[in-house]
């Protein structure tokens, strides 16, 4: 009785050793991405003995000729960039962003360029209370002021409130807009592309085949993008005291695979 209760035990922890193996093999992403076209290269990260088919019926197509793809893999979903204008994926927000926030503005005065500043501001001043006797402006508290704002990060709008603050009946808004230009250094982060990142087009991954035709002659760069997700990992009490979710509750994995179309 023990050794039918030992070999049961067994096969039990077998099995689940085995289904444990082979969940975690499934976060893995292996997308490939068939043109019509041109053959093109193994795509990096395929395991082998996966079986790739590749169709090579001709090599250049003509202007607003269709192109036909098909894919294969085991991604949850699958976007494709064709590499014409506004669907270039190396422009993508994907690639370029990198995690890094996008057009971040960043507007810092320095000791350096508060210096330059003084003298012409100092004169500025003087002149304004001559101007108006009855309601000086006091050049040392404003300076002073100045000075608070050294080595601090403001948005340009911000910034500009802030020196109007500072000297309301000196300068008008837009005057200070100006003297943000001129004396604060620009450490803005800007990383959208001109005309905007490029997009892809969404494929059903039930029907894994897409067409498309090229209006201009060139040679494109065709890119697809699989991604999966990994089960939500639970810590600590998990949704018993925290409901909430966020991506950094997956693991996610992604892949890319080209072709490239000649356009003539």
């Amino acid at each position: 009785m023990k050794t039918k209760c030992s070999i049961r035990i067994s096969m039990l922890l077998t099995i689940l050793f085995c289904f444990t193996f082979c969940q975690k093999d499934e976060i893995d992403t292996w997308v490939s991405l068939e043109g019509t076209i041109i053959r093109r290269g193994m795509p990096i990260g395929l395991p082998i003995g996966l079986p790739i088919v590749f169709a090579a019926d001709q090599t250049t197509v003509a202007v607003d000729e269709t192109v036909s793809f098909t894919m294969s893999g085991n991604a949850e979903t699958y976007v494709i960039y064709t590499g014409d204008a506004g669907h270039d994926f190396t422009k993508s927000y994907l690639v370029i962003t990198g995690g890094k926030k996008v057009d971040q503005e960043d507007y810092v005065l320095t000791q350096a360029k508060l210096d330059l500043w003084i003298p012409i501001l100092t004169a500025d001043i003087a002149t304004y209370n001559i101007i108006h006797p009855t309601s000086p402006l006091n050049a040392n508290a404003i300076i002073a002021g100045l000075t608070s704002l050294v080595d601090k990060s403001y948005y340009k709008d911000t910034a500009a409130i802030r020196i109007r603050e500072l000297m309301p009946t000196l300068k008008t808004y837009n005057e200070c807009q100006i003297l943000v230009g001129t004396y604060f250094t620009n450490l803005s982060v800007l990383l959208t592309p001109a005309g905007g990142f490029s997009t892809g087009v969404a494929i059903n991954r039930y029907y894994l085949t897409y067409s498309y035709k090229f209006s201009t002659p060139g040679t494109y760069v065709v890119t697809l993008l699989g991604t999966r997700l990994s089960d939500k990992n639970y810590s600590g009490s998990g949704y018993i005291y925290n409901s909430t979710s966020s991506a950094s509750d997956y693991n996610y994995k992604r892949n890319t695979d080209t072709v490239t179309i000649v356009v003539e």
